[in-house]
């Protein structure tokens, strides 16, 4: 029997997609991880600098191992460390300056507790002395781990009447 009008076909739905649109929960997770991942490139890079700083510093300590190796001048590398102590101290501590004696070794060791700090104070003397008793690794050593642990303390002032705290980084 003929029809009486066109054929028609069934009614197809289209393909949808049931990712997309995203929802909202997942476009909030998506910002979250953009959010975090700028938080973690800001960090390590900080962090970068902060060690390439710590690293600058520590040069002129290598510069003055490598020139007492060649020359052998114990005051010339004592003054070169005892330099750097000094700068490292007023850098941490601007009234670092114009301590000397037991005073200037309670600020070393404030600076970095748990080591010991009576290599450090002798630098200061022994740069004068020609006949100085001096073990340069050893000092070396002590003088980089001071450091390293010197920098790695950060003072942080909080409130109007200037209190001072530590803050491990």
């Amino acid at each position: 029997m003929p029809g009486n009008g066109p054929e028609l076909r069934d009614i197809h739905v289209p393909q949808v997609s049931m990712w997309w649109p995203l929802a909202p929960g997942w476009w909030v997770l998506l910002a979250l991880l953009v959010a975090l991942v700028a938080v973690l490139v800001v960090f390590l890079r900080r962090r970068a600098a902060w060690r390439r700083h710590v690293d600058a510093s520590l040069s002129d300590l290598r510069e003055a191992v490598t020139r007492y190796a060649t020359d052998g001048d114990k005051p010339a590398f004592a003054a070169a460390a005892s330099d750097l102590v000094r700068r490292v101290a007023r850098s941490r501590d601007a009234g670092s300056v114009t301590k000397s004696g037991q005073s200037w070794h309670d600020a070393l060791a404030a600076m970095a507790p748990k080591h010991d700090v009576g290599t450090l104070v002798v630098l200061d003397t022994a740069k004068y002395r020609r006949d100085v008793d001096l073990d340069v690794a050893a000092t070396a050593h002590d003088v980089e781990t001071w450091v390293r642990a010197a920098m790695r303390r950060r003072t942080a002032v909080h409130g109007r009447r200037g209190r001072r705290e530590h803050v491990a980084a």
